[in-house]
């Protein structure tokens, strides 16, 4: 039996979990602080570009007038001005080719294409049209990173027009950009992830191998805004069934569950207010759609959400089925997204220590 002086040392050392969780939020408040530090150096710089931009007829101008309505203006005769009249002519001729007669003064210039009569573009033709864009970047050798910006931010900002956009806007389009690219680089990491569960290891390699491609799952999901992901998880399981049997797979699901749970549970008991778990569930449905979005909600009790309802566990699961480890992924998505900064690692204070 140890002394006091010996109990005194064993309770002041901090274990592994600790040291974890302390590192984990430290890296979450530097991220956090790098960010607002380069977000005040960005807006800095972008009022000077505002500031010096503003009148100058070599660059677009955007005045908003009282009744809301946004006028934008350009130098005759510049290059802008070629450009846009190029593209007006160019938007006149596909009128008349669509519809056989030129454009009066109430058409659409931006109508839909596939409309029998001249109408605007629905937000459906819309992202129809961002489909087509895109898939003539990526055939021309373009990088296809600003159209999926544009397409996620609903405006293109370039250097020559980023001046009549806010600091905010400019930085979240390149934050679109960036994401996009980076989510180029992560779908292999993301592809090799779903197939984490079939690898011949001992118990305790077999939950650090589960831990890394959960967690790669869900860094590659905040990333790309791509719920599918998630369902790759529940393939990976299915393919183990069928080359290592159904107990094999049952096991590695089990042990998928228990990593989830416990990342979950643990942002809970680390503090995660009601407010803050609520988030989380709009953030799903905001980002990955209303089928993630329902399946979050139905898992939302385990983070403390308010009126969750008074379900087991086992009932949310039975009713969930298939959808019940990616209903968890995706609600671990937005806990990380609302609490911790969007940094997948800030899930390693919640891992249980199996050393």
């Amino acid at each position: 039996m140890s002394g006091p002086e010996e109990r005194g040392t064993s309770l002041g050392k901090k274990s592994k979990a600790q040291r974890q969780r302390d590192n984990a939020r430290a890296r979450v408040r530097a991220e956090q602080q790098r960010r607002t530090a380069a977000m005040e150096a960005f807006t800095e710089e972008h009022a000077q570009v505002v500031a010096q931009r503003h009148g100058d007829p070599r660059f677009v101008q955007r005045l908003r007038r009282a009744d809301g309505a946004v006028e934008v203006s350009w130098a005759a005769g510049s290059e802008l001005d070629a450009r846009m009249r190029e593209a007006m002519e160019g938007q006149r001729a596909a009128f008349e080719e669509k519809f056989g007669r030129p454009p009066g003064p109430h058409d659409p210039v931006f109508f839909d294409p596939e409309a029998d009569e001249p109408c605007p573009l629905t937000p459906e033709a819309v992202h129809r049209v961002m489909d087509e864009l895109l898939e003539a970047a990526e055939g021309a050798g373009v990088d296809p990173a600003f159209v999926h910006a544009w397409r996620e931010c609903g405006y293109l900002v370039t250097d020559d027009n980023r001046h009549t956009f806010s600091a905010a806007e400019v930085m979240a389009f390149s934050d679109a950009v960036h994401a996009y690219r980076s989510a180029a680089q992560d779908e292999q990491e993301a592809d090799e992830a779903e197939g984490f569960a079939g690898e011949d290891l001992g118990e305790n390699d077999e939950r650090t191998a589960a831990v890394a491609g959960l967690r790669e799952v869900v860094a590659a999901i905040l990333v790309r805004r791509d719920p599918r992901i998630a369902v790759r998880v529940m393939v990976g399981l299915e393919r183990l069934a069928e080359e290592a049997g159904d107990e094999a797979a049952g096991l590695a699901g089990a042990m998928s569950f228990g990593v989830l749970a416990g990342w979950l549970a643990g942002a809970r008991e680390a503090g995660l207010s009601p407010a803050q778990a609520k988030a989380a569930t709009a953030w799903v449905d905001e980002h990955l759609g209303a089928r993630a979005g329902e399946a979050a909600t139905r898992m939302s009790g385990m983070i403390g959400v308010p009126g969750a309802g008074e379900a087991t566990v086992a009932e949310v699961a039975e009713d969930l089925g298939d959808d019940l480890l990616p209903a968890m992924i995706w609600l671990t998505c937005g806990v990380v997204s609302v609490a911790g900064a969007g940094d997948a690692d800030w899930l390693e204070q919640f891992d249980l220590d199996v050393s």
